[in-house]
């Protein structure tokens, strides 16, 4: 049962520290805010979205007697997982790229490949999910 309430824990803690953060930030609230901001607001509502479906998932399959995690399940997050290592380490290599080409400072680099990373699992992860048969 307390696999079942640890995401939705997670999940409501990070939706409310990144709500205090947009809400600090002074950016967000004039009128030059950057678009690289709002790109950044949409990334986390996706991620929260995938932590909801998680959540559903897990809750709906302990509702039904059926254990929170079957093999399927954890054979696609090992399949999406590996994938998506695989493509980040070319994503890493054109992000590094990008700034060596730029001259902008390599901090915020950092946090644009690590969303790439998560958006990488998350496309694989759901890519793989609706496949069904994933031993092809």
């Amino acid at each position: 049962m307390k696999k079942i309430y640890l995401p939705l824990f997670i999940i409501t803690m990070i939706v409310i520290i990144v709500g205090i953060w947009i809400y600090q930030t002074e950016a967000i609230k004039s009128d030059t805010a950057l678009i690289s901001e709002y790109i950044h607001i949409g990334v986390i509502i996706i991620l929260f979205a995938f932590g909801i479906f998680f959540a559903i998932r897990r809750f709906r399959n302990t509702k039904q007697g059926l254990p929170a995690e079957d093999e399927l399940s954890k054979k696609i997050e090992q399949k999406a997982a590996s994938k998506s290592f695989f493509v980040s380490l070319f994503l890493w290599l054109i992000i590094s790229y990008i700034q060596n080409e730029s001259g902008r400072e390599a901090e915020s680099f950092f946090g644009y490949g690590i969303i790439g990373m998560a958006l990488l699992f998350a496309g694989f992860y759901f890519y793989y999910y609706f496949k069904g048969n994933i031993n092809e």
